[in-house]
Order: C-alpha cells, then sequence, then structure tokens
C-alpha cells in the first residue's frame, strides 16, 4: 500500500471533469487513467446508488467536525490546500474492508472543503484495487455517473527528504515528469506503481444527482 498522504494529488472539487477515457489519462506524463465511461445506468444500478446516497446523508452527518473523524481512525493527509481545495481523512481499516467490496458504511476517505475559516464536510472517497474489471467497477459505483480514476508510476521522494526545490517538483509526484521506474531509482526517489488502486469521489449533499460524483 502506498504512502497515504500520496491522496492529496486527487482533484480538489466537484467541478467540471476532464474527459475519461481508457488511455493514459489526463496529466502530461500519464500518471491519471480514469476508468471507462458508460452511456447509461441498469435500474439495478441507480437504486444501489440511492441508497449508497442516503446511507451517506444519514452517516456521515457525525463528521461534521474533522475532529470527530479523527476519533474514529481517519488521519488527516498531506500538506495544508488552498481554500476551495479539498482535504482527505484516510482511514486505513475502512481502506482494507474495501478491497473486495464496496462498503457504505465505511468510507476509505472523508473529503473536506477548505474554506476561509476552517473546514466543511464535502463528501468521501471510495477505492477498489488496480485490478479491478470495469463490470465489478460499475456495480460498485456506476460508471455513467462516477469518476473512477487511478494514479499510477509515480517517483516520490524518500520520507525524511528536505523540503523539494522548484525543479525538483517539476520531476516528482503527480504531475512529475519521471514515470519510470528505473529513472525513479537514478533520482533517489521512491517509485509507487499505483496509489490505493481506483478512487472514486462522491458528494451526497450534492443537490443533483450529477453534482454527486
Amino acid at each position: 500500500m502506498a504512502a497515504a498522504w500520496l491522496v492529496t494529488g486527487c482533484a480538489s472539487g466537484g467541478g467540471p471533469k476532464a474527459a475519461r477515457s481508457t488511455g493514459m489519462g489526463i496529466d502530461p506524463y500519464g500518471h491519471t487513467r480514469m476508468s471507462e465511461m458508460r452511456d447509461a445506468v441498469s435500474t439495478e444500478g441507480m437504486a444501489h446508488t440511492q441508497r449508497l446516497l442516503a446511507i451517506l446523508r444519514a452517516e456521515l452527518v457525525r463528521y461534521r467536525d474533522p475532529a470527530a473523524a479523527e476519533r474514529d481512525g481517519y488521519r488527516r493527509e498531506g500538506e495544508d490546500v488552498p481554500v476551495g481545495a479539498l482535504k482527505h481523512y484516510f482511514n486505513d481499516a475502512n481502506y482494507r474492508k474495501n478491497l473486495t467490496h464496496l462498503d457504505p458504511e465505511a468510507p476509505p476517505a472523508i473529503l473536506y472543503r477548505r474554506t476561509k475559516s476552517g473546514y466543511e464536510l464535502a463528501g468521501v472517497m471510495f477505492t477498489a484495487p488496480i485490478a479491478t474489471s470495469m463490470d465489478e467497477l460499475d456495480g460498485r459505483l456506476p460508471l455513467a455517473l462516477a469518476h473512477w480514476h487511478s494514479h499510477r508510476n509515480l517517483c516520490v521522494a524518500k520520507p525524511g527528504t528536505p523540503p523539494l526545490s522548484r525543479e525538483d517538483r517539476k520531476r516528482f509526484g503527480f504531475s512529475g515528469s519521471i514515470a519510470t521506474r528505473d529513472a525513479c531509482g537514478a533520482a533517489g526517489g521512491v517509485f509507487l506503481d499505483n496509489v490505493y488502486g481506483w478512487m472514486s469521489h462522491v458528494y451526497p449533499y450534492a443537490t443533483t444527482l450529477a453534482e454527486a460524483f
């Protein structure tokens, strides 16, 4: 399992999403790959989605305060984010629960949006193993709605490394130019095949179904 703070590379909000594809993704070095996009949601899939959103709306109320999430085993990941961006609070035990199926009562991450005065509850992130098929992803969260994505072939600095220079930031991380194990080793970094497998955000308090994913 990759270092948990790397989930900060996920998209920062519930706004317009980039077009999905099964190719190299939406970043210039191919670190981000998107799932298939399907045209319709089955009747069963829609019923499952509505049940999931109802459960999340009821269960997440207790996590309006990030401190409550931390008391339940979620840990704040990564550096501070700018106003309007999302902060991930990750739970390793819930990540393991979601390896075999999506557990609506145990989301691997809770998402908080930074405001001028603090953080407000935004939604959750679900995960699935990187080897999960498109049909299984569709069963977990319909591909016509959800934006399943994965972060792959990343080179990150070793733990304890001093803050990266501006030039180093161009090479390491989610938007870094290094995308192979050999190049990462030569740069003294740590190579990650993928980070947490497939991931998808859900915003259960959105006003429309489209905005919930």
